[in-house]
């Protein structure tokens, strides 16, 4: 998956909720989640938020429910991760 692909900011977006604005480029919030995530993890909340088919994804990922499911919480938590999702609101030096 490509950078430009990555819907970062609605990923970010879905898991946090939008209480708190994001301080960073949509570019710079790609990398940040391509970095913390594995591919299949990306692929798969990419696909959440594009409003891609599960099925579609599944088959394309070559995993089943269980596994996509599995794929999604991992994410999640991860992004929820308070050294991560730090991350996305503030630059360094603050």
């Amino acid at each position: 998956m490509k950078l430009n692909e990555l819907e970062a900011r609605k990923i970010i977006l879905m898991v946090m909720g939008d209480k708190r604005p994001l301080t960073k480029s949509d570019e710079e919030l790609a990398l940040l989640l391509k970095k913390r995530l594995t591919k299949k993890e990306c692929e798969v909340l990419n696909a959440e938020v594009s409003g891609k088919d599960k099925n579609a994804t599944m088959g394309e990922q070559k995993i089943d429910v269980a596994r996509y499911d599995a794929l999604k919480a991992s994410a999640t938590k991860k992004i929820k991760n308070e050294s991560v999702h730090g991350d996305f609101f503030y630059t360094k030096g603050e």
